[in-house]
């Protein structure tokens, strides 16, 4: 050991020698260095004893003479040593303590002294208890002389192997020089030569270990002791520069050593922290570095140490002081950042200090202090600046990494000492470049296995360490977040107690820090505990007569521990917590009860109690004497003798110790009792670092690590938003090329906010963002933005690099992170309107669906009517002046837009609507909400001139449905707020006249429900909404049917099967007949839908068919309707002239009338059934093309048409039948206006059958009226047009007999399946009839190929189909009288239909209905018999029919109904209609029958009955013409096909022209054949008997 102290020695020598060469001196100090290395490394190998230990050798230097002013001299004289390279570190600033000369050394270090150091004859002389002289010439008797000590530590070195790097301790001690052996010699240049020991001696030297290590620790630790005026600025530099080598290679092992770790927590800390005001810049590096060594290692032994090193460094930070340089800040921030880097640290501050009652709020100061710090760089920015912000961000960078790691683990623990923070997450100690030291064993053996791991053992020991010495684990947040609460709460009662302590401590029982009962100890404890605590209010509370009775000053005093100190010890301690009252009787009060406490606690060493209290007393009052300025002039002060003669006797009549009262009188005079906190200066620094180390003992000074990111939401809480003003700061400020670290900052802040869903922060965040766009308007939304700056403010945005990286890190978080939007989409949005505004949107956000276009796709533009310019200068002026907004941008600014574009295409705008569908529901909320806040209707008519931006609503509307479509699975609890919207959009535009955003709204609702009428559960929610449609009124209806009829269309294709209700098909058929036939609306009265903007519930755009009707000149036109009101008798309730029957709004259901129809006379013309009961107004001819599309999709679709629809389905073909009657509205209105002009001219009565030429009808079809015709294209578009209408008008009659013959296979279907539906045979009113009104209504037709075709339909189909034989009598009368019979009047002169149809169609049509008549009757003659009198009434009223149509036609006609009625007696008379059951003949009927025949045929019966009596009366059952003869039982039966005349009958033209060419016998010869079969059977009858 002894060899190693003469090496250290003489390297030290040689490094404090200015004399010396610089090489030299360098080559010294790595000496140093190296051996301070491989000493520390061995430093695990050393065991700690307790037992004492005799050192046999002393680190001493000596001088010969040393002098205080050559000292000072020298001193100047030593160049300063060059800054060490900067490193950063950061620790709290303790209270500085100047370090005494001579410190008592621990017993068990006390050694003899041996003097090992050569006498240096000039310069720095240094020994190890810390004493520098500088001196020409020094021996070691003069050295002694100067700087003798009683005791001097040794270093005994221990023979144990080294080992790598650890925590330690630090004890304390001093060491003086002396020389114990003579026999040296000194050569000219100073070095000392001593006598070698013998061999003897060298066989008693043992190898060094702990108590070198120790002595060497303490002797670099006095080095930096910067209150020691002997050290030069080169000592203190090369003590801390050993000290860093030491603490690089065993900081993790020093704290495992209680001597070391000592000197550690008391003179290594506070010298650091004093060496921080130094005013030299590589002192100040060096003591940074090594700080931050100590306390990434050992921060866990030094709590307090810590928080008073980041006091002094955020002192310097935020100094304003002259004398701080600016690379002293520099180097400041720098440590601080590494500090934060360090894993846990940031978390650790908070958790030890800000969520500690009595300490300070540290991470939260230190953070507004860098966020106050960056934010100062108002005219540059510094690199200060950029480690300022740098610091910020490190923490986000910490947690970011940690919810990196959560995500990808799928929990939320990392170790944070398992992954280092790149940057210098770990300290500069594993980046000093030792790889591996090789140690000569001395026998040849090289050892250098233990040494090459030393880095992984530091981390398994450090790891090993921390968990020993706590974590924060057991803290929930919940707990912190209840010491914050507690804190701040103690911080405002502190306040309150320094002003009036009765209100403080009312203060915290009121709010529960203390109990609501008053606790003596409990409030004792609080003003022991508080550092906060006003002292001299402590004293005022503690003396007070009544907090003296409630034992508040018994509890305070027995709260201190005198046991084993003397009683002016104990008083020192008794008084440093509060001040002393001036009042005599409170200062014996409170002397009183500290007496009695320690005279208790030590034993009672006095007589009694009160030799204590007198003690005390005499002791104040010797304090008071012999410091007390104003008592100094007044008297001499007291001597020794002075004070024990005073308390002669006072101890229980005796005397006290003398040699203890000489101690105290010594003690009090050398050092003054005082209230260190109101001193400044030396004495209150070292009250407040004694109160440090006393606070670091007891269980405050426990230190919780933290290993995981529980506490990460609270820290980013703090951290957010001093980070976030930071970031936005820089980003200003910052170039073209120095914003990337900054955006990676807002980034990393979106992903944790995103990750704890912290909402408010991340809205925060991105509207930060959007602001340096430069693209948030600052305007209403709505208002029309000036257009002349927008192709500038389009240049300015690709011309800024920095908008454009905002740009694309905004819309980079929305992607990633659309979850956490909440408040912050409306900015996004604004983006995308000042983007639409500035057109540098991508093509797919302004292209849209549209299935009214050819290619489904429709851009959003509106196209500006442009005004008729005017010729002249001042005109063409004004124009250039005021479409300065309408200007092409130039080549160069094409350029720039073609850069900001390339920026908006990179953003993936398009995607973010694609993406809404995965983000979360709450988010979706707040888009929709954000978005229907911008869709504001208009508030007034567009004529007003009131600004309103059409293009922009129907923008946000185009991007609405465009969210709602991509989310429609979710959109059940979301679809009111959108159909409400939509409503109030659909109505503002109709009633305001704005027709763009009205077509555009009308495609966007049919859009939507296309698409969410997919979801089944959706379907009929979003088809009730369409009802908004049919409360426009008629007049917009028309205006925009082409839209509607495409989309229900299209509707229908997608969605038809998930409509089941009846109320949902009400609707769909609704829409059909108002939008396709031009039908009324009905009324609705929806409570659900919001006002218009008029306040009204129907609006402009929404008026009724009652008012509708009434508003004619509106609509532009007449219907049918009006033009018969006009032409009939005023009160007149019969229909118009094409028999039109007006409801009131009230045509929901089917008008099926079941009385029978009295027979038609001249005078009052019947109701005619088949024309069905609606008001029709104008149609667009390809709205209804496309709704009969609509239409016959549904009914020929099986699974469609359903018992709950059929009525509506029938009522919406009955409606469609009505409106291409006759070639449609506007053909009828033509034919109408003829007919009067041709009526007006002849004013007189046209002959019955006689009417216009078709070429007649087909000329008015071209002509017709020129104000009518106008804008309906050409004649050939006419003619086609005519050619649709009728072709629409035969796909009706067969769509309806299709529905016809499925209609009892419908309900009988539903039967099967458990629904409740009529019978079939019941079938006839609902379902039959109008069906069969339909076809009939089609054979009144004016166009010759629709009449023949639906003739031919009732004739050869309709009333054959099988289903109709389960038909009662009366419903076969009702079809009589419902279908047949207002057909034939219709046939008749007194028609106004008749009369404008062609003569030979005319005939045809006759003959045929008629025809039909007959075969109805005669196949169901045997139901119609059943009826009895009803039988009758329809027998004769069909008589009258056949009178009627004898005499209004030509002859072919009455010999056509002449057969017709033969053929209908003959059978009647076969099956026996005119005989009883016992066969005797009906008079009543037989009779009323021939009297009305005889009315107009008077010889019919006798040409037919001639030989009635020979005539037989077989069983005959009718079908058609075959006649069964029902035999006797046992016998074959007969049957004899029969063909009517008439029956096989062609009723053609050139059919009825030959019959009339037929001589009159052989028109009867088929009568006559008749007759002969007749008798045939009658004879088969009588061979069967």
């Amino acid at each position: 050991m002894s060899r190693m102290c003469e090496v250290m020695l003489s390297c030290f020598k040689i490094c404090f020698e200015p004399r010396l060469s610089e090489l030299l001196r360098r080559s010294a100090e790595q000496s140093l260095k190296d051996m301070v290395l491989l000493f520390f490394m061995r430093l695990p190998q050393f065991a700690e004893e307790r037992c004492d230990t005799m050192l046999q050798k002393r680190f001493t230097i000596g001088d010969a003479a040393s002098g205080a002013t050559q000292e000072k001299l020298k001193r100047k004289a030593v160049a300063p040593a060059p800054a060490a390279p900067r490193k950063s570190s950061t620790v709290e600033e303790p209270p500085q303590t100047p370090q005494s000369a001579n410190l008592a050394v621990p017993g068990h270090l006390k050694a003899p002294i041996l003097a090992t150091t050569p006498a240096s004859p000039a310069g720095n002389i240094l020994d190890m208890q810390g004493k520098i002289t500088q001196t020409p010439t020094t021996t070691a008797s003069s050295e002694a002389e100067e700087i003798g000590a009683p005791d001097a530590p040794v270093i005994q070195v221990e023979p144990v192997d080294s080992d790598p790097l650890l925590d330690g301790e630090a004890g304390e001690g001093t060491s003086s020089l002396t020389e114990a052996n003579s026999s040296e010699y000194i050569n000219s240049v100073g070095v000392r030569f001593t006598q070698q020991s013998t061999d003897q001696e060298a066989a008693s030297l043992s190898p060094y270990g702990l108590p070198f290590i120790q002595e060497l620790f303490r002797f670099l630790i006095i080095l930096c002791n910067p209150l020691d005026k002997q050290n030069s600025d080169s000592m203190m530099h090369t003590g801390l520069s050993l000290l860093t080598v030491a603490f690089e290679v065993a900081a993790d092992n020093i704290g495992k050593y209680e001597g070391l770790l000592e000197l550690v927590k008391d003179d290594l800390c506070r010298n650091l922290i004093s060496l921080l005001s130094s005013e030299r810049l590589s002192i100040f590096a060096a003591d940074l570095q090594l700080c931050f060594l100590l306390f990434e290692s050992l921060r866990g032994h030094l709590k307090f140490q810590l928080e008073g090193y980041l006091r002094k460094l955020s002192e310097i930070i935020a100094s304003d002081n002259p004398k701080t340089p600016y690379e002293m800040r520099e180097l400041a921030l720098d440590n601080l950042l590494q500090l934060w880097r360090i894993p846990g640290f940031v978390t650790e501050l908070y958790i030890n200090y800000d969520c500690d009652l009595y300490c300070t709020d540290m991470f939260e100061s230190l953070t507004n202090l860098l966020s106050k710090y960056t934010l100062s760089a108002t005219n540059a920015v510094y690199s200060t600046h950029i480690i300022s912000m740098d610091t910020l961000i490190s923490v986000i960078d910490s947690i970011e990494r940690s919810c990196a790691a959560a995500k990808n683990s799928n929990n939320r623990e990392s170790l944070p000492e398992a992954a280092p923070a790149t940057g210098g997450s770990r300290h500069s100690r594993h980046n000093s470049g030792l790889e591996g030291i090789v140690i000569d064993s001395g026998n040849g053996v090289t050892v250098e296995e233990r040494v090459e791991n030393i880095a992984s053992f530091i981390n398994t020991s450090s790891q090993r360490l921390r968990l020993q010495s706590g974590d924060g684990v057991g803290i929930t947040t919940e707990q912190l977040a209840h010491v914050k609460q507690k804190k701040r709460l103690l911080s405002q009662g502190t306040e309150r107690f320094n002003q009036r302590p009765e209100k403080g401590i009312q203060y915290l029982q009121e709010h529960g820090i203390l109990n609501a009962e008053l606790d003596p100890m409990q409030v004792a404890l609080f003003l022991r505990e508080n550092p906060g605590l006003d002292k001299k209010m402590i004293g005022e509370y503690i003396s007070k007569k009544k907090n003296v009775d409630s034992k508040i000053l018994i509890n305070f005093v027995d709260s201190f521990d005198f046991t084993g100190l003397r009683v002016d010890q104990a008083l020192r301690l008794y008084l440093e917590t509060f001040r002393l009252p001036g009042e005599a009787p409170l200062i014996f009060l409170v002397l009183e009860h500290f007496s009695d406490h320690w005279h208790t606690q030590n034993q009672e060493p006095f007589a009694n109690v009160d030799a204590a209290f007198r003690l005390a007393y005499a002791i104040i009052m010797l304090n008071m004497d012999q410091h007390n300025s104003n008592a100094k002039r007044l008297n001499v002060p007291m001597t020794l003798e002075d004070f024990t003669k005073n308390l002669r006797g006072l101890n229980g009549g005796e005397d006290f110790d003398q040699e203890m009262l000489a101690q105290v009188f010594n003690a009090i005079k050398n050092e003054e009792i005082v209230m260190p906190a109101e001193q400044t200066g030396l004495v209150r620094e070292n009250y407040q670092w004694k109160v440090l180390l006393r606070r670091g003992d007891t269980h405050d000074g426990h230190f919780h690590y933290v290993h995981n990111a529980s506490y990460d939401v609270q820290i980013f809480n703090i951290v957010w938003g001093a980070s976030l003003s930071a970031l936005s700061f820089m980003f200003d400020k910052s170039t073209e090329s120095g914003y990337q670290k900054t955006l990676a900052g807002f980034t990393k802040s979106a992903a944790i906010s995103a990750h704890y869903n912290l909402h408010s922060d991340f809205d925060a965040l991105v509207l930060t963002l959007c602001k340096f766009t430069t693209l948030l308007s600052s305007v209403e939304q709505h208002e029309p933005a000036p257009a002349n700056n927008e192709i500038q403010q389009a240049v300015n945005f690709g011309l800024n690099g920095k908008a454009q990286a905002a740009m694309r890190t905004v819309f980079l978080l929305v992607h990633d992170y659309g979850d956490c939007l909440r408040e912050s989409w409306k900015h996004i949005l604004d983006l995308y309107l000042q983007l639409f505004r500035l057109k540098l949107l991508p093509k797919s956000l302004i292209e849209v669906e549209d299935f009214c276009e050819a290619n489904g796709k429709a851009l959003l533009i509106l196209e500006k009517p442009r005004e008729k310019q005017e010729s002249g200068l001042f005109s063409s002026l004004y124009s250039f002046i005021s479409s300065e907004g309408q200007r092409e941008p130039t080549y160069e600014e094409q350029d720039f837009i073609k850069l900001g574009r390339k920026c908006i295409k990179e953003c993936q705008l398009d995607q973010m609507l694609q993406e809404s569908k995965f983000v979360q529901l709450e988010s979706l909320q707040e888009l929709l909400k954000c978005v229907l806040g911008l869709l504001k209707a208009p508030q007034g008519h567009k004529s007003i001139g009131l600004p309103y931006a059409e293009d922009q609503t129907v923008f946000w509307m185009e991007f609405l449905v465009k969210i709602v479509v991509h989310n429609r699975d979710r959109m059940i609890p979301l679809w009111p707020a959108v159909r409400d919207q939509m409503y109030l959009l659909l109505m503002g535009s109709a009633s305001c006249g704005y027709d763009y955003l009205l077509n555009r709204c009308i495609v966007a609702v049919l859009k939507l429900a296309i698409y969410l009428m997919r979801n089944e559960e959706l379907c009929p929610i979003v088809l009730q909404s369409l009802k908004m449609l049919l409360m426009l009124k008629p007049a917009l209806l028309l205006r925009i049917s082409k839209q509607i009829s495409i989309g229900i269309y299209e509707l229908l294709k997608t969605s038809a099967q998930n409509i089941h209700s009846e109320q949902d098909w009400q609707i769909i058929f609704n829409l059909l007949e108002c939008v396709g036939a031009g039908a009324v609306p009905p009324s609705y009265d929806d409570a659900q839908l919001p006002l218009p903007p008029n306040g009204s519930a129907k609006s402009d755009g929404a008026l009724s068919g009652e008012e509708d009707a009434t508003t004619a000149p509106e609509r532009g036109y007449t219907s049918d309707s009006e033009l018969t009101k006009a032409s009939a008798a005023p009160g007149a309730s019969s229909p118009s002239a094409e028999n039109w029957i007006l409801v009131n709004n009230k045509d929901s259901e089917l008008t099926t009338a079941s009385r029978p129809q009295s027979p038609p006379s001249s005078s009052s013309p019947p109701v005619n059934t088949l024309v069905y009961s609606c008001q029709l107004l104008d149609h667009a001819p390809f709205a209804l093309f496309k709704c009969w599309d609509s239409l016959a999709f549904i009914v020929r679709s099986v699974a469609h048409i359903t018992p709950y629809n059929f009525e509506a389905c029938v009522r919406c073909i009955r409606i469609f039948v009505e409106a291409c009657r006759d070639g449609g509205i506007r053909q009828r209105r033509k034919l109408e206006a003829a007919a009067k002009q041709r009526s007006a001219k002849k004013r007189s009565d046209r002959k019955p059958g006689i009417a216009s030429s078709a070429s007649s009808s087909n000329l008015t079809l071209l002509t017709g009226d020129p104000a009518d015709n106008q804008g309906h294209g050409s004649a050939a578009e006419q003619e086609d047009l005519a050619q649709r209408y009728e072709q629409l008008s035969i796909q009706l009659l067969d769509l309806m007999y299709t529905l016809y013959t499925r209609t009892a296979q419908i309900f009988r279907w539903w039967a099967e399946e458990g629904c409740t539906v009529p019978q079939s045979a019941a079938l006839w009113s609902p379902g039959w009839c109008p069906l069969l009104q339909g076809i009939a209504r089609l054979a009144m037709d004016r166009r010759r190929e629709v009449r023949t075709h639906a003739i031919s339909c009732l004739q050869q189909r309709a009333l054959l189909v099988h289903d109709l034989q389960t038909l009662s009598g009366s419903e076969w009368c009702s079809c009589f009288h419902q279908v047949l019979f207002p057909l034939l009047n219709e046939l008749l002169p007194e028609s106004s239909a008749s009369g404008q149809l062609d003569a030979s169609l005319l005939e045809e049509s006759r003959i045929r209905t008629a025809t039909i008549m007959s075969k109805v009757f005669l196949q169901h003659l045997t139901t119609l018999i059943e009826l009895g009198n009803a039988f009758n009434e329809l027998w004769l009223d069909i008589l009258d029919y056949i009178e009627r149509f004898m005499k209004v036609g030509s002859d072919t006609l009455s010999e056509q109904m002449q057969e017709i009625l033969k053929n209908m007696l003959l059978v009647m008379h076969s099956v026996r209609v005119f005989h009883n059951q016992d066969g005797s003949l009906q008079q009543a009927l037989w009779e009323l029958t021939w009297r009305r025949i005889g009315e107009f045929l008077p010889n019919l019966k006798e040409e037919l009955f001639r030989d009635e009596a020979d005539l037989i009366s077989p069983a005959i059952s009718l079908d058609f013409t075959l006649i069964r003869y029902a035999p006797a039982p046992g016998t074959i039966e007969h049957s004899l096909t029969l063909p009517l005349y008439g029956h096989c009958r062609k009723t053609s033209p050139t059919a009825t022209a030959k019959s009339e060419t037929l001589p009159a016998k052989q028109r009867k010869k088929p009568w006559a054949k008749f007759r002969s079969k007749l008798k045939v059977l009658k004879r088969l009858g009588k061979s069967n008997e």
